[in-house]
């Protein structure tokens, strides 16, 4: 997987996340850093294998939750 951007991202509440949006291709994020597959294209919360999923509006929803971020 390769990391094309990085996005600092807040909730209603404050709290900050920051996603990178990986594509595949072969980086050292294949070798032990991640447990998403080589074929992973969209949006994981930085140095997790937590994923976000962009929204209509250009929000992102994260995988395990119901909060909305927006970039900061």
């Amino acid at each position: 997987m390769k990391i094309t951007e990085v996005i600092n991202v807040k909730n209603a509440a404050g709290k900050s996340v920051t996603l990178q949006h990986l594509v595949p291709g072969i980086t050292y994020l294949d070798y032990g850093f991640t447990h998403l597959p080589r074929s992973f294209d969209g949006y994981r919360v930085k140095d997790t294998d937590r994923t976000a999923e962009k929204q209509g509006d250009g929000s992102f929803k994260l995988s395990d939750s119901n909060d909305v971020y927006k970039a900061s």
